[in-house]
């Protein structure tokens, strides 16, 4: 069904939004004119808008608010003609003229203050507007043959904070009179108005259940017409999804947040299913919705970095292009684009069906239905590592504990706090048969339904038992004058969470953290600054223990890389996973800017090389003086790849390099590096 998009590499999501009060609504519109836009641009398939926020439909429908033009209609053949697949975007939750006409139909609180997310309500999944979307969906479906649809803004994750994730949230309690009689029926009690901590989960699981089976009928419904249609909607399959039931995984992630669209990429990679990363096309206003709907493009540097990033993992990263309302295009932004699509068709043979190939995995476990409460510390201490590792170059994929870990030298298992027995098991086993694990915080302090253990689940892995949170708001860690001060820092390192008091139970303790001498307070401060270590109050800080034939370091206390004041943490956390990596399949001397993604092809080994530099706003990136590396060294461990020997190394799609080989290691320099390349061996 859907893995004709996992063979797809060049995507759009066209936003037509003309709302009433636009001037010429439509007026313009040419659509054998923007079709050929596509196609000279390489646009092999198009996310369209068929219903936008404001309630408009760009297609005939018995409900909502009518649009001048039949877009859709005129549109979808002659993308036909041109081999270009269509996939109809349809906004759900967001729907401003339907909840105009039926206010009782809004998501309210115990007041009755209708949600809103800037000049949106939000419609209550409990009430008829479901009944009203599905028609609109049943009408779309029955007279368009199109490819797929793409729901947007299914109330899914709790208590999220919209950054740059844009997983719609769900506020708990949604107090709308429909929602309370459904909770009611099916609770057998009314809807609490300030709900204790387990009625809020209750309520949440109960909500989660509302839009899985509204999700449900939506896709019986299409697949009444289409059955071969691919399903997606916005966040679906993202760490924070409490339902993951699209045929595809689809999150947003913005420039110049690259890392973070990098970590979207080997999370979506490992899933099993296609993915794509969409990205604003225009430059970001937050103001604006993230530059979803601006007209001035980003400049081709950012959208070619943006691009190669999903590229690098198998995927796709899917532009917005925001016509004017009156449906015309800029001609200037399918020639950017052009810019970046046209150079895809030359290497997609490199990219299909090309699974990565790690030395470490990294564990996000995520449990954001059963322990909801929970899913934002796994994230955030996944996301930390992830950023830190890219950095050094190690070659990792995000992972759950659903498979194998005997293929890595090294798991590491940053704050994940809440784990099933079942996962906890994986890991024993892993360290037990030999394996490396770096564990930190409060993993497997709680269960997978969000309950408290009385110890951490891991204690005799970690040979260490909980004892209570420190008494502190940070701690300062000293390394001293070994190995990893060489290659971290000898300063005194404020690390700027609340640590964990451990007590050692088999475990040696490496490294001590130092208190302040005082809580962090107005009355306490030196000038604007924290109080000094306390050499007298020091707890366990990096633990080291032996399970079985294996290991486990252990960091107790929550991790992160945030801005500057985390350089010290980032580049401690990168030095201690590179230290237990003891035969990299991978050695590079490039600079930490850029990203290398290390795949495999039958018959073949195919490398990644990305500068991030190029995307920069702080550099002339976009400019003919953008920064170019050079001479960048790759070094390959030919023994631990499925692959006997290489006869030639070349850059895709044909530009033979020189190489060396020394028993199974094999080097080779590439020269240069302006944006992305793609680096093969066969």
């Amino acid at each position: 069904m859907s893995k004709w998009f996992g063979q797809t590499f060049r995507k759009l999501h066209k936003l037509y939004v003309s709302p009433q009060w636009a001037q010429h609504q439509g007026a313009r519109f040419d659509a054998v004119e923007y079709a050929d836009s596509l196609e000279a641009a390489a646009i092999d398939c198009l996310e369209l808008y068929c219903k936008d926020h404001h309630g408009t439909c760009y297609y005939p429908c018995s409900l909502g608010l009518p649009h001048p033009r039949n877009i859709l209609d005129e549109l979808l053949p002659e993308l036909k003609k041109r081999d270009i697949r269509l996939i109809a975007y349809f906004s759900v939750c967001f729907d401003n003229y339907a909840l105009g006409v039926h206010p009782e139909w809004r998501m309210v609180n115990h007041l009755g203050d209708p949600y809103k997310l800037r000049p949106f309500y939000m419609a209550s999944i409990c009430s008829p507007y479901t009944d009203f979307a599905l028609q609109q969906l049943d009408e779309l479906a029955a007279n368009y043959e199109v490819d797929g649809f793409w729901l947007d803004i299914i109330p899914l994750a709790r208590d999220v904070q919209q950054d740059l994730w844009m997983i719609a949230p769900h506020p708990i309690p949604d107090y709308s009179l429909y929602a309370q009689k459904a909770f009611e029926a099916a609770a057998g009690e009314p809807l609490p108005v300030n709900p204790t901590a387990e009625e809020a989960d209750r309520i949440f699981e109960f909500m989660t259940g509302q839009v899985d089976d509204f999700l449900n009928q939506a896709y019986a419904v299409i697949r009444g017409y289409l059955p071969d249609a691919v399903i997606t909607y916005n966040a679906a399959g993202a760490p924070g999804d409490p339902i993951d039931s699209a045929d595809l995984i689809s999150i947003e992630g913005h420039a110049p947040e690259y890392v973070r669209q990098s970590f979207n990429a080997r999370w979506a990679k490992t899933r099993d299913k296609p993915f794509e990363i969409l990205t604003a096309g225009a430059l970001p206003r937050q103001a604006l919705g993230g530059g979803w709907n601006g007209f001035d493009q980003k400049p081709t540097a950012f959208l070619g970095v943006e691009n190669a990033i999903a590229l690098a993992h198998g995927g796709s990263m899917v532009f917005g292009q925001a016509p004017f309302a009156d449906g015309a295009s800029d001609p200037a932004q399918f020639a950017g684009l052009a810019e970046v699509f046209q150079p895809v068709r030359e290497i997609e043979p490199w990219l299909t069906e090309a699974p990565g190939f790690s030395d470490i995995g990294l564990v996000m476990a995520p449990k954001p239905r059963t322990a909801s409460k929970r899913w934002g510390v796994a994230l955030d201490g996944a996301e930390a590592f992830h950023d830190a590792m890219i950095d050094r170059h190690l070659q990792y994929d995000i992972i759950q504990l659903d498979r194998d870990l005997s293929p890595y030298q090294l798991v590491v298992l940053p704050d994940q706090a809440a784990l099933s027995d079942a996962e906890l098991e994986t890991l024993r086993d892993y360290v037990r048969g030999g394996g490396a694990l770096l564990a930190s915080g409060c993993s497997s302090l709680w269960d997978e339904n969000g309950r408290r253990r009385a110890d951490f689940g891991l204690t005799d892995v970690f040979g260490l038992s909980y004892q209570r949170e420190a008494g502190a708001d940070f701690v300062y860690l000293r390394l001293g004058a070994d190995e990893l001060a060489a290659d971290v820092t000898a300063l005194p390192i404020l690390i700027d969470e609340v640590a964990l008091q451990v007590a050692p139970t088999s475990a040696q303790v490496l490294y001590d953290f130092v208190l302040p001498e005082s809580r962090r307070t107005e009355a306490t401060t030196i000038l604007w600054g924290d109080a000094a270590p306390d050499e007298s109050k020091r707890l366990p800080g990096i633990l080291h223990n032996q399970f079985g034939d294996g290991t486990c370091t252990y960091i107790a206390a929550p991790l992160r890389t945030k801005g500057m004041p985390n350089v010290w943490v980032k580049r401690l956390m990168g030095a201690l996973a590179a230290n237990l990596v003891e035969q990299p399949v991978l050695s590079t001397n490039a600079s930490a800017g850029v990203e290398l993604v290390l795949n495999q092809q039958t018959g073949r080994i195919v490398v990644h090389l990305i500068n991030r530099y190029r995307g920069s706003v702080d550099q002339p990136s976009f400019q003919d003086n953008g920064i170019t590396l050079r001479d960048i060294r790759i070094e390959l461990d030919l023994s631990r790849m499925a692959i006997d020997t290489v006869s030639r190394v070349y850059i895709a799609p044909d530009i033979a390099l020189d190489f060396e080989t020394n028993g199974e290691k094999l080097q080779t320099t590439l020269p240069e590096l302006a944006l992305h390349a793609v680096l093969v061996f066969e």
